[in-house]
């Protein structure tokens, strides 16, 4: 659907799955936002729950996508954008709540400035004092992380550019949508957000955190961390990841970053925690999918409008030692 920007209305897609406990918090919130030019767009994945009926008997104004199976976080969306009307498109998960002024202040910037394609609010766990995310980073090797997680809520409390959006709650432009493409469904679940932080970059659109866009996270509702669910996709999507958007110049120049990150992952991911089936189902599965991300990467590289100065300069080394000893950490605690 082609929509003018000039209505300035916001159309927010909400995917859910099984999700029914989080949904009067979730809608309510979107309900009364401030920002009161907008749509609500609730996709439902199957849900075997009550979510449908809920949402029909307690959101009348909610607009309901009911599929017929789990289409996953990528699928779902993309079948909310299909009827979504506003010419910015925000997401926000069925376990985050936004504050009343949510909207209002995240939209801000994309109405200053039409080169910024993505605005990143400020997370913050569920009934805590704790940062989920302040907007998204990526690292030299390729992995997407939350800036200033498990850091004090308090911290993080100026405007500035990014490199990505945590898709938790996010808001696009739809006219940056239309020309790099919405979230890549062959992801399914998982770092679909940093493939398309990454193209949106590559294109040359700015993203801005807008740390009074707050919402409040409970984070991993659908799958568990450390499942077997989350080791298959997180595993083999950040090999999508490089495979597509990574400058052929910056892989020869962080290629032993991307060596060093995939040992670290299969000591803590295989050694560590047992999860070998996972683990090498997700590279096998890479593997497979190479000439499909071969042609997806052609595309992307032929959009790019940034040199690779400019992409070194976005990307946050891996041994940057806040980064390295967050992770190191992780590794020796599990």
């Amino acid at each position: 659907m082609s929509v003018g920007e000039e209505n300035n209305k916001v159309s927010i897609i909400v995917v859910n799955w099984n999700g029914e406990r989080f949904l009067r918090d979730c809608l309510g919130a979107l309900s009364g936002q401030s920002y009161a030019h907008c749509e609500i767009v609730l996709v439902d994945n199957g849900s075997f729950d009550n979510s449908v009926c809920f949402t029909r008997e307690n959101f009348p104004e909610v607009k309901i996508v009911a599929l017929r199976e789990n289409r996953g976080f990528t699928g779902g969306n993309a079948a909310g954008l299909e009827i979504a009307q506003g010419a910015y498109i925000a997401l926000v998960n069925n376990d985050a709540r936004a504050e009343k002024t949510w909207l209002e202040n995240l939209i801000q910037p994309m109405l200053r400035d039409r080169t910024v394609g993505l605005c990143a609010s400020k997370l913050i766990f569920d009934n805590t004092q704790t940062l989920n995310s302040a907007g998204d980073g990526l690292t030299t090797a390729g992995v997407g992380f939350n800036r200033g997680l498990g850091g004090s809520a308090l911290d993080f409390n100026l405007p500035e550019p990014v490199f990505g959006a945590c898709a938790a709650a996010v808001l696009y432009r739809r006219r940056m949508l239309d020309e790099i493409g919405f979230l890549d469904e062959d992801f399914f679940l998982y770092d679909e957000d940093t493939d398309l932080n990454f193209r949106a970059q590559l294109a040359g659109w700015k993203c801005i955190y807008v740390p009074t866009a707050v919402a409040y996270h409970v984070a991993n509702a659908t799958a568990r961390r450390l499942s077997d669910l989350h080791v298959y996709y997180h595993t083999r999507n950040l090999e999508f990841v490089w495979i597509k958007n990574m400058p052929f110049g910056v892989m020869l120049r962080f290629a032993h970053h991307k060596l060093i990150q995939e040992l670290g992952s299969f000591c803590y991911l295989c050694l560590r925690h047992g999860k070998w089936v996972p683990f090498f189902r997700a590279k096998r599965d890479a593997l497979r999918t190479l000439s499909v991300m071969l042609k997806k990467r052609a595309k992307i590289q032929a959009r790019k409008r940034v040199p690779n100065r400019y992409v070194r300069s976005v990307l946050t080394s891996m041994f940057t030692f806040g980064f390295f000893r967050q992770k190191m950490k992780q590794l020796i605690q599990g």
